[in-house]
């Protein structure tokens, strides 16, 4: 944050001398003198105040040009995937060298092809182009040679297709660290986006782009930065990919239903501009079929290239499943000696652990971890019982039972709180959650959580009219308990329906971080003009009966506490920013934070406003005792608390959360500590992976697997 200027404490300091000199000068009383001083100096201490709370939030200044945003953007995306592929354990007990080839040649465009339109896009140069392999063949690799591979593709467009499990996103994120690697200063930044979560027929691909990067990034929420050779108008997010300087890598293709994958790939190629790279995965066979559209046009992507990841060589996934185990010579190891055996045939066990997920699941299902018994365990064994298992789906499907209680079980160096059962009703719950309510995406936002309940909104209404009735309730206790009771019905009443019609109106809305003044340009909330006079002559109309004055002294007062609710008016949300990995955790603590820093600025602003218009009324002498006072604004703050607890409401979704999460651990679908079993659920056991703020099932078919035990 800035220094503040020194002439603002010299100014201070005037003030408060001039103030002390008029107060001696009008023969006051000596004795309120401390009382006063101290009520004034206070007063001058509110500018500083609000000031700090408005630039709450921003630790750094917003940069100046989208490539500034960019650089910032790279930095953020690269935390956030480094410690993915940690928590993800894509490097222990080695990284798995999934080799590839050249996709099937009805697939893509033809060499030729590519060779001639990369010369003609803009920007691509005839040195680049000729850098490229001379044929589908020099496309072939394995392991850490993803970015090579891209990179010989002569119009830089790559299609990754493999089976189910076959490590296409854990490919895809080696890439991206990769290109991150060798990003230059202000060139494109890789970033990966779920195709899960996007609806082709009523989302542009920009448009959901754009919300893709703000959810994970919330700082490109921000309008884009002045810039006379840039467009003005729209987001960063939405800027950024404008400019091309996102390099889209899109995850999952067949996870859109079959009837939209055409239409996804026209989207796709109408939407993305000549010359723009971009990176696309997909199953095969939903690929194939989904390059030919219901009238049998058959589209390709664009200017792409393909490769076909193979199933792990036999010797490199035993030698992976000896190591987990503890290397040859363990008694672990030696358990796996007849599914190694039969490793390169055509069982099911052969096919199943021919895949990186494949081998992920075993490992967490039949080794064991430090200082755990081996006889407590379940044996590789079964998995060549093809009486169980007749058919790889069949397998897989037990793979997918066994490993959440697998994830659970007593831990030496990581005790879990949750019990087996208490983690499989709660993950199926989520699970069916994503694929029911929310259609099969993979993105889990506490943020929406509510959406699980068709009505949350009455649920919110009663949570704010309950609290808003107690709290007036027991004020109207020190006249009668009939009046209290009258006092409790009424406002929870109103506060009740005006919550409900807040968290209806916001069920969109995205969590906050911080408070900052509109910019130009942007509309103010008329809605805060007319509160502030209503309060602002309420006020204005009590102190005047009280003390007198007449029309000079109700409007001084009226004008004076009713700015802040003028003020309300302009405050917005600031987010984090770009450059630091924002995890779901810390969007909701500061999300929490910007619900009671909303609630306290509605709620003693015009109480604050009053004591500063009564101190004010020392010119008029109309000074009231402090005794008067102390009680006037402890009645003004009931009345305005309430507000400020709806206008927290408003502006922040900590509140709707927290009655979601009471109301499915009530019901027992999940845990009181939801955050802290979805953090555990990441870092500790792999059921979950983050990209962003979000959390995601550590595969999709795990999730379609779970939501298929629970049908609504």
């Amino acid at each position: 944050m800035r220094r503040v200027p020194k002439w603002v404490g010299l100014l201070y300091v005037v003030m408060a001398g001039a103030f002390l000199a008029w107060y001696v000068a009008g023969g006051h009383q000596v004795e309120d003198l401390v009382t006063v001083v101290g009520a004034f100096t206070g007063l001058l201490a509110l500018p500083a105040a609000v000031i700090a709370v408005l630039h709450r939030g921003k630790s750094e200044p917003t940069p100046a040009r989208l490539e500034a945003v960019a650089d910032q953007l790279a930095q953020g995306v690269r935390q956030q995937w480094e410690a993915e592929a940690q928590v993800r354990r894509l490097n222990d007990p080695f990284p798995l060298s999934v080799a590839w080839v050249a996709a099937d040649a009805d697939l893509v465009e033809s060499w030729p092809h590519l060779r001639e339109l990369a010369g003609y896009w803009p920007g691509q140069s005839p040195e680049a182009a000729s850098a490229g392999a001379v044929s589908p063949r020099g496309l072939a690799g394995e392991g850490g040679e993803i970015a090579n591979t891209f990179e010989r593709v002569p119009t830089r467009r790559l299609v990754v297709l493999g089976e189910p499990g076959a490590g296409k996103t854990m490919l895809l994120i080696r890439l991206l660290l990769a290109l991150l690697e060798h990003r230059p200063p202000g060139g494109p930044v890789p970033v990966l986006f779920p195709l899960a979560s996007w609806d082709p027929t009523r989302q542009d691909l920009y448009t959901w782009m754009a919300q893709e990067l703000a959810q994970d990034h919330p700082a490109l929420r921000a309008p884009v930065p002045p810039d006379p050779s840039q467009d003005g108008t729209g987001t960063q997010a939405r800027a950024l990919l404008k400019q091309r300087l996102i390099l889209p890598i899109l995850d999952g293709l067949d996870e859109l239903p079959q009837a939209v994958r055409a239409r996804a790939l026209h989207a796709i190629n109408q939407v993305l501009p000549t010359g723009q790279p971009l990176v696309l995965s997909s199953r095969t066979a939903e690929y194939r079929s989904a390059l030919t559209t219901p009238t049998g046009t058959r589209v390709l992507l664009n200017g792409a290239a393909g490769i076909r990841l193979l199933p792990l060589d036999p010797a490199k996934a035993a030698a992976y499943l000896e190591r987990d185990a503890g290397g040859p010579a363990s008694q672990a190891t030696a358990r796996w000696r007849r599914v190694i055996v039969a490793l390169g045939t055509d069982t099911p066990a052969s096919e199943a652990l021919s895949t990186p997920l494949g081998l992920f699941l075993a490992r967490t299902i039949y080794n064991p971890r430090p200082d755990e018994e081996i006889t407590e365990l379940p044996d590789p064994d079964e998995l060549l019982d093809r009486a169980r298992f007749p058919t790889r789906p069949v397998l897989d499907s037990h793979l997918f039972t066994a490993f959440i209680p697998a994830a659970y079980r007593p831990h030496p160096h990581h005790p879990t709180r949750w019990s087996v059962q208490q983690a499989q009703r709660t993950l199926t719950f989520l699970a069916s959650h994503l694929q029911h309510t929310l259609g099969g995406t993979p993105n889990f936002a506490w943020w929406q959580l509510h959406k699980a309940f068709l009505y949350d909104h009455v649920a919110i209404g009663f949570t704010a009219g309950l609290t808003v009735g107690l709290t007036l309730g027991l004020y109207g206790l020190t006249d009668s308990f009939g009046f209290a009771l009258s006092v409790f019905l009424t406002a929870g009443a109103i506060s009740g329906v005006t919550g409900a019609i807040i968290a209806h109106t916001s069920r969109e809305r995205s969590p906050s971080s911080g408070i900052r003044w509109r910019r130009r340009g942007e509309p103010y909330n008329p809605y805060w003009l007319p509160l502030g006079y209503v309060f602002g002559s309420l006020f204005g109309g009590i102190f005047e009966s009280d003390h007198g004055g007449g029309l000079p002294v109700w409007i001084t007062v009226g004008t004076i506490c009713g700015l802040p609710f003028a003020l309300m008016g302009g405050l917005r949300s600031v987010h984090p920013d770009l450059n630091k990995a924002v995890g779901p955790g810390a969007v909701l603590a500061g999300d929490r934070h910007m619900f009671w820093t909303f609630t306290l600025v509605g709620g003693f602003g015009p109480p604050l406003s009053f004591v500063l218009a009564s101190v004010l009324m020392i010119a008029f002498g109309r000074w009231l005792g402090w005794g008067d006072l102390g009680s006037s604004v402890a009645a003004i703050s009931l009345f305005t608390l309430p507000i400020g607890l709806l206008y927290g409401l408003a502006r922040s979704v900590w509140m709707r959360f927290l009655v979601t999460r009471i109301r499915l651990a009530v019901t027992g679908r999940a845990p009181w500590r939801l955050m802290s079993f979805l953090a555990d659920a990441h870092q500790r056991r792999g059921v979950l992976r983050q990209a962003g703020a979000v959390y995601q099932f550590r595969h999709i078919d795990l999730q379609r697997h779970l939501a298929e035990v629970h049908q609504p």
